[in-house]
């Protein structure tokens, strides 16, 4: 079992039993670019899945934080905003490469953030020099133009 694992493990064992005669388990890990998913199942108390698992509410599921392993419940619209999250993350991520390597226009950042042509720019100038890393390619573009648009 590896460390990601065992916290899931540690996390399902600690609400003991959910509903009569159950507990809950986890499901197949899925892999966001910040965080860990698992889904929570139902188990019989004896540690096997259910045929027929009950009917409850609560939680589907639960992440654990790839940089300070903290954990968080999901409801089905927490996961519907991680999902979203995600795909937003991944398309400014590849409109971002795309750029540094001169397969892009530039239309999509001028028409997003509201910039003029000196800005734009100087923003392509600064995102040519800078390494993004996919985790906070959103957050070092908003940065960059914080900074850029201030300085103009």
């Amino acid at each position: 079992m590896n460390k990601i694992e065992k916290i899931a493990h540690n996390h399902v064992a600690s609400f003991g039993e959910v509903v009569p005669g159950y507990k809950f388990g986890y499901g197949e890990l899925k892999e966001f670019i910040c965080t860990y998913y698992f889904d929570f199942i139902f188990l019989n108390l004896d540690g096997n899945i259910s045929e027929e698992p009950p009917v409850a509410g609560g939680p589907c599921g639960f992440t654990i934080d790839k940089k300070t392993f903290e954990i968080e419940n999901l409801t089905f619209a927490d996961l519907g905003m991680l999902e979203q999250n995600e795909r937003e993350l991944n398309d400014i991520y590849h409109k971002i490469k795309n750029i540094k390597e001169n397969n892009s226009s530039l239309n999509w950042l001028k028409s997003t953030f509201n910039l003029n042509s000196k800005q734009l720019l100087k923003i392509k100038k600064v995102i040519d020099n800078t390494e993004f890393e996919k985790e906070t390619a959103l957050e070092q573009i908003n940065q960059i133009i914080k900074t850029t648009t201030n300085n103009i």
